[in-house]
């Protein structure tokens, strides 16, 4: 290996001068006219004017034009997606012309004839450029090809992070590794090693198998209790407990125990048990890393943590109210302000409803986004088009839970009684254990149908049962809903929504223009009880709820001075 000294990357970019975007504009302007000056002007009082943006305290540079444009829509701006990415296009020429100079160290740099020997072994275009900025950065910083490791890695994530105006810094550098990781895989004597992630940290949270084998037991003892109760036993579940239920247990017992043992408190061979963690010091040291704080967002998880293992002590450990006293008043103490109560990240984005044209731009996506679908010229894209529409029409209008919604059975649970359609869950099918039986709109029939007889067939395992067919023929990955549900409606429509935020919204919406119908509303959410949908599902009504109220008595105001008139 060649002895070489790299440069550090903070070197590169400590001389950069601050300019602003107000700085760019003006030098870009004094140097243009006609056309390009029009276009210049009008681009820059678009983002004063439509984004609130201080050009004069904006820094031009890469990470300020990226969370720019990446945190708005066309939608919300009231412009065309064209137009959004003319002023993004015209925006970065002027800051590449006009913005800090320097040479540009992932493109500009002139290659090392190492470097360049190197790539011209590389068969795969789009591999050597995606190695042509790691190329380039590494000529400047003085590192030849079989230097190069995971560690140095950091730097070219920092000089991309300062570059990349017009693309994902994250999606070129993940492109990078896998690019080199392929050319070490498929070209003979390549140089280097495999690259990883530079920023891996290791877990927190130790494996099960890490514990002694009397708490692996223990866990494997409860988590049978839960799987097959007992039904001769009255202190056995009414029913078995769902997988996802009894993986949450398991990973409870998991962190807790992590804790006990990264607190100091008890060393890892003395947790051969759940009896270790009923001593208070210890419930008290295996709680405390999950209390709401910097590194824990989330009101109410050390007391979701804390209920279970009090039902652990009840029902395992066989302790009574007594013993289990002192682990109740710290359970209590952790119990959220609001329990049950809506998250602050759903009651941030639910906000965006109480505009009245981001909620028309909810119930109209599914038809806008049919007609996107239906101009595409291939075939299979025509098809996602049509499921994205046909997904999100159902996830507005029936308020299935992902999990049931990615799952659908074409055969099973959609059924027809003459041109009506039903969705139909079954007790054991649903998170509540509540049957569900839904019928749908006769737009959504109609989105149903077509995409059945048109476009399913096209997809990747559509010889299964699910409606949103998965590779293999199984049901569609939670992932790939999510995005379906997500994505496009971001990138469309400047709409926020992860697919459990669409019960919300529409919760919302009914509610506050038909208060009465919070029963019916209950009911199609598959909610046990009202009291179930008040806790976790309302709360942000108070705008509408002052609305209604301001109007009524403007009414009886109007009335009274009609009456003395």
């Amino acid at each position: 290996m060649t002895d070489h000294t790299p440069i550090e990357p903070k070197d590169v970019f400590a001389s950069i001068p601050r300019i602003t975007l107000a700085d760019v504009r003006d030098a870009a302007m004094g140097k243009a006219s006609g056309t390009r000056l029009r276009d210049l002007r009008s681009a820059f009082r678009f983002l004063e004017d439509r984004t609130g943006l201080d050009l004069a305290e904006t820094p031009a540079t890469a990470a300020a034009v990226r969370d720019l444009f990446e945190d708005k829509r066309a939608v919300e701006l009231g412009a065309s997606e064209k137009r959004l990415a003319n002023i993004r296009s015209i925006v970065t020429r002027a800051i590449k012309s006009h913005g800090p100079r320097r040479t540009w160290i992932t493109q500009e740099i002139e290659r090392s004839p190492e470097w360049r020997a190197l790539l011209d072994r590389v068969a795969r275009q789009e591999d050597q450029w995606a190695l042509s900025r790691l190329a380039c950065y590494c000529t400047v910083m003085q590192i030849p090809p079989d230097a190069v490791q995971t560690a140095m890695l950091g730097g070219f994530w920092q000089a991309l992070s300062h570059e990349v105006m017009s693309k994902s810094p994250k999606a070129i550098f993940k492109r990078t590794i896998h690019a080199w990781n392929r050319s070490l895989r498929d070209v003979p004597r390549w140089p280097g090693e495999r690259l990883g992630s530079p920023f891996k940290t290791d877990p927190y949270m130790l494996p099960l198998e890490a514990f002694p084998a009397g708490f692996q037991q223990a866990v494997a003892s409860w988590e049978e209790r839960l799987r097959n109760p007992d039904p001769l036993d009255p202190s056995a579940p009414v029913r078995a407990f769902r997988p996802a239920t009894i993986e949450g247990y398991r990973y409870t017992f998991r962190r807790l125990a992590t804790a006990l043992v990264k607190s100091g408190t008890v060393s890892i061979d003395q947790i051969t048990g759940f009896e270790v963690f009923f001593v208070e010091d210890h419930f008290k040291a295996a709680l405390r890393p999950f209390l709401k704080g910097e590194t824990v967002k989330t009101e109410g998880y050390a007391h979701k943590m804390a209920t279970q293992m009090i039902a652990v002590g009840r029902h395992h450990l066989g302790y009574d109210e007594a013993q289990l006293a002192p682990f109740h008043a710290i359970v209590q103490r952790l119990k959220p302000k609001s329990p049950g109560g809506m998250g602050e990240r759903n009651r941030t984005r639910l906000k965006q409803f109480d505009d009245e044209e981001v909620v028309q731009r909810l119930l109209r996506f599914p038809e806008e986004e049919l007609e996107r679908a239906l101009k595409q010229r291939s075939k299979l894209r025509r098809a996602k088009g049509v499921e994205r529409a046909l997904a999100i029409s159902l996830a507005i209008f029936t308020g299935l839970r992902v999990k049931n919604l990615r799952e659908l059975n074409l055969d099973t649970q959609l059924r027809r009684r003459g041109k009506r359609v039903f969705v139909h869950l079954s007790d054991d099918e649903t998170k509540s254990h509540r049957a569900l039986d839904l019928e749908l709109p006769p737009e959504t029939i109609e989105l149903l149908d077509h995409f059945v007889a048109d476009h399913r067939p096209l997809l990747p395992g559509s010889q299964g049962p699910y409606l949103f067919p998965g590779q293999g023929g199984g049901a569609r990955s939670y992932s790939a809903m999510r995005d379906t549900l997500s994505r496009t409606l971001w990138k469309q429509a400047g709409i926020r929504m992860s697919p459990h935020l669409y019960r919300h919204a529409i919760a919302k919406i009914v509610v506050e223009r038909q208060p009465e119908l919070a029963l019916d509303l209950s009911r199609r959410l598959g909610h046990k009880s009202l009291n179930t949908t008040y806790q976790s599902y309302l709360g942000t009504e108070g705008p509408a709820a002052s609305r209604r109220i301001n109007t009524l008595l403007k009414a009886l105001r109007d009335d009274s001075c009609g009456d003395e008139s």
